[in-house]
């Protein structure tokens, strides 16, 4: 085959032409192949650092997602914290309200009535409460004007001392001497003879029979303490002014230091403690004559007691028992029992009441549950009756410290309408009682209760009117329990007003000595109190027991009761 190669340089060239054509162009696409593998490397690189920034911003995410849970949750806490003590401030204001009202404002629980703020907001409170009071229904003494103070006369039975006074000699208008009398024109002022002590001095001949020389002497007479100076009327006084006009030993030291006579505060106390050990006997009589009736009125006040050894005093307690039927038209003795104990447990009114059977007129106490009759307590002999006077004062409180309290306000109004009808009826026989209540204050009770609950659903159940009004809700049976009996009370008033002396003299001597003191003033209060209701002179009681307990047989001491006694 003939090759012809007169070409062949000019193809070679062309050829070696595309191998370095080619040859730029790959190295062209090495370099580009170059840059792209570094820019993919960082793309990588870039990947790997966004993933790792996602990574961290899925952390923070979850974190920060947790934090905000828990910032929720305090911001919740904090909301539920703030409405609590928003809470607990407004009732720090309403006990402040309360206590400076109690402090500087009305002692009385009659209320002046509220007429423009009753008005105001009269269609509001009639729909809560669901009664209405009756037009014009006001307590007497806010309906009453008073009328001018008539002066009483003085008592007959003291002493007259009689001056007469002359006209001048002679007739102011013409000189004439000679008068005849037409008449007299009489008036009276009230003089008190200072006190005055005295000595007695007791004189003993010792005698000897000019016969056989026998010596004879009269007995010594007996002191009410042994050995001691005082006589029955100074102790008599004594004891009246401790323990009912309230003057501790010491300002009666003071007294007699004044008259020039050395009785220290300590003799004083010893004297207190003798006669009152004389005394116990008949307190113990009193007290059971109180428990042996068959409905009785109970109740208890702290007083301060001197912890020995310590320099500071312990919070003991004053139970009072108090018998009186002259609500109820009955005639028999009044009395009023007092214990002391050094603290309320309920052991204490178990011990007390461990004889009683009968009814008992007390507070919500829960002490007194193991005496009263229930389902869990079927063989109890005791049945419990509440008081009223608890419930109103417990309104009465709100609206003390509140005078836009408008729904206690009504609540008092009602409560008044029924205490109206028990005045009605006071001193009255069992029956006419019963059958005015049944006429009159059941529908008033029901009504009152009707509009407690129908109120309550719709109150925040921690404020104050919620709260008194679930006082009277929960007892409720205890509290209707003197419509269906002429011989309940209403309320326990007959217990606090006996309690009213101790109160009255906490604030003076300020605190007992020890417990055993505690019981001295119990014993004491027993026996003055009980005079004292029984319209006996406490003095001049004390002085004739004090003048003749000494000897007297102890199978006879009934006869030294306050309504036995004969003091002339």
């Amino acid at each position: 085959m003939k090759i012809d190669i007169s070409n062949t340089s000019t193809e070679v060239e062309s050829l070696h032409q595309i191998i370095a054509t080619m040859k730029d162009k790959n190295q062209y696409l090495s370099e580009q192949n170059n840059s792209w593998s570094t820019k993919y490397q960082k793309l990588e690189q870039e990947k790997s650092e966004l993933s790792a920034s996602h990574s961290k911003l899925s952390v923070n995410h979850i974190n920060l997602s947790t934090r905000y849970s828990a910032l929720e949750s305090n911001h919740t806490e904090l909301l539920q914290k703030n409405t609590e003590l928003s809470n607990y401030i407004a009732l720090l204001e309403e006990r402040l309200r309360l206590l400076k009202a109690k402090r500087f404002g009305k002692s009385s629980e009659k209320l002046e009535r509220q007429i423009d703020v009753v008005e105001r907001l009269l269609e509001e409170e009639e729909s809560l409460l669901g009664f209405n009071l009756k037009p014009g229904a006001t307590s007497k003494d806010d309906t009453q004007e008073k009328g001018q103070a008539k002066r009483k006369k003085l008592p007959s039975h003291l002493p007259r001392e009689e001056v007469v006074l002359e006209p001048e000699a002679k007739c102011d208008s013409c000189g004439g001497e000679t008068f005849r009398k037409i008449g007299e024109d009489v008036s009276e002022i009230l003089e008190r003879i200072p006190e005055s002590y005295k000595v007695i001095k007791y004189i003993r001949p010792r005698c000897a029979c000019t016969n056989c020389d026998n010596i004879v002497q009269a007995y010594t007479p007996s002191k009410v303490i042994d050995k001691g100076i005082a006589g029955p009327g100074l102790l008599a006084d004594i004891f009246v002014n401790k323990f009912s006009n309230h003057l501790p030993a010491y300002r009666q030291s003071q007294m007699f230091e004044r008259e020039g006579i050395d009785i220290s505060r300590s003799t004083i106390s010893s004297w207190l403690g003798q006669g009152a050990k004389l005394l116990e006997p008949i307190a113990d009589l009193i007290r059971e004559y109180v428990i042996s009736g068959n409905q009785i009125h109970g109740d208890d006040t702290p007083v301060k007691v001197l912890n020995p050894g310590t320099k500071k005093t312990k919070t003991g307690r004053m139970w009072v028992y108090v018998n009186d039927g002259r609500p109820r038209g009955d005639d028999s003795p009044i009395a009023a029992g007092y214990y002391y104990s050094p603290d309320r447990k309920g052991e204490r009114p178990e011990e007390h009441l461990k004889d009683f059977t009968g009814i008992l007129h007390a507070d919500a106490y829960a002490g007194y549950n193991n005496l009263y009759i229930s389902e869990e307590n079927p063989d109890a002999t005791v049945e419990e009756v509440c008081c009223w006077a608890h419930v109103r004062r417990k309104f009465y409180d709100i609206v003390a410290s509140n005078d836009k309290a408008n729904i206690a306000h009504r609540i008092i109004d009602k409560i008044g309408e029924i205490y109206h009808i028990e005045s009605t009826v006071r001193g009255m026989s069992p029956d006419v009682r019963l059958k005015t209540r049944k006429e009159k204050s059941v529908k008033l009770v029901d009504e009152l209760f009707t509009g407690f609950k129908k109120a309550y659903k719709q109150l925040p159940k921690k404020s104050s009117t919620a709260k008194a009004i679930a006082y009277a809700v929960n007892n409720e049976v205890a509290l209707r329990r003197f419509l269906g009996n002429g011989n309940i009370e209403i309320d326990n008033n007959a217990a606090e007003r006996a309690l009213r002396s101790v109160a009255v003299g906490r604030k003076n001597w300020l605190f007992a000595g020890s417990d055993k003191g505690g019981k001295t003033a119990a014993i004491i209060y027993t026996i003055l109190e009980t005079a004292k209701l029984n319209n006996v002179n406490p003095v001049k009681y004390l002085h004739k027991v004090f003048d003749i307990i000494q000897d007297y047989q102890a199978n006879k001491l009934q006869d030294l009761l306050p309504w036995n006694i004969k003091l002339e």
